[in-house]
């Protein structure tokens, strides 16, 4: 936890945001990119009051002033740009994740979007909900702008209280990044969501997908719903014969194929991945078939979950021995 000055241009403190500069910087002392405006703000990053830097300082997450910075985004507000090329499957920034409106240091909060609004407005513009971790806040996050030809995507991870921000293409340098705040190409949503979604996209952030969106075309809501038709009852299909199984994993495939062509992100490719390698284990004979997806998974599991997360040490453990899950060989029991 050394830490180093800097006379480079300008940064921000990871913790508190202010902007600094020269010898006003403090660097972390082992990683040497994530900059601070005192030792006070860097014990506390390092603990769980922010990004908890301890777990992240070896994975070389892109940091803001080096990897990307915020702009103005014409017509949007503000933006988060790219300040290099960034490959895809990058994690661009891992950033605390408020649960509640009282957890966010105020100057923090006040800072955010709508400017005339009330602490709880912004609240409410700028959090994001997940099934998995409810309404959530992350203070940069809340600077990447909605666009469903998105060039990156975002996922809470509940026991590591964190944003994960990951590129899905490659962005070129002064290329703005963006999100979904609703995805139109999960396939485990229904029509309902996705309709509905519109709704909640124009109503929460005043964003109007214009006819010409891509999450308007006919062709590609009709191949997003059949998709999903596939998706949501692969899991209650379980017979456990060979050649049901091989039927089964061929019907998982294909969708991965489909979702892969409709731009699905690590998130949307886990499920299937993880639908196949359990399906796989359940005769003896398949268990071997089973390979394949618990590789895809993990790989996946650590871009958009990390290897930090519980999620990602299960499926670790499914990899050492797929014993450990409930599905193995129950055709045998």
């Amino acid at each position: 936890m050394d830490i180093n000055t800097d006379n480079q241009n300008k940064r921000h403190c990871a913790f508190c945001l202010k902007e600094i500069q020269g010898n006003e910087i403090k660097r972390c002392g082992k990683c040497q990119a994530r900059a601070y405006c005192s030792r006070e703000c860097q014990v506390d990053d390092w603990s769980g009051k922010g990004q908890n830097h301890k777990l992240w300082c070896d994975e070389r997450v892109c940091e803001e002033d080096i990897d990307w910075d915020i702009r103005i985004a014409e017509g949007k507000g503000l933006g988060l740009f790219a300040k290099r090329d960034i490959p895809r499957y990058t994690k661009i920034l891992v950033d605390k994740g408020y649960h509640s409106r009282k957890e966010v240091p105020q100057p923090l909060l006040e800072s955010l979007m709508p400017h005339s609004g009330s602490l709880a407005a912004k609240w409410d513009f700028n959090n994001m909900y997940s099934s998995e971790g409810g309404e959530n806040l992350g203070v940069r996050v809340s600077r990447l702008n909605h666009d469903c030809n998105n060039n990156a995507t975002f996922k809470y991870i509940p026991d590591l209280k964190v944003f994960i921000i990951v590129s899905i293409v490659d962005i070129a340098k002064d290329q703005e990044i963006t999100i979904q705040y609703q995805s139109f190409n999960d396939v485990s949503k229904d029509a309902k969501y996705r309709n509905v979604r519109l709704m909640i996209l124009n109503e929460k952030w005043g964003i109007k997908c214009q006819a010409d969106c891509v999450c308007r075309d006919k062709a590609v809501r009709l191949r997003i719903e059949k998709a999903h038709q596939v998706d949501k009852v692969i899991p209650s299909l379980l017979k456990f014969a060979e050649n049901d199984i091989k039927a089964k994993l061929k019907v998982i495939d294909d969708n991965i194929e489909v979702i892969q062509e409709l731009g699905g992100c690590p998130i949307s490719l886990i499920r299937p991945y993880y639908d196949g390698f359990q399906i796989a284990i359940l005769n003896q004979k398949t268990v071997p078939l089973s390979t394949k997806y618990i590789d895809k998974l993990i790989e996946y599991s650590e871009i958009i979950n990390s290897k930090h997360s519980e999620e990602h040490k299960t499926f670790l453990k499914y990899k050492e021995n797929p014993r450990n899950h409930r599905n193995y060989c129950l055709k045998n029991i």
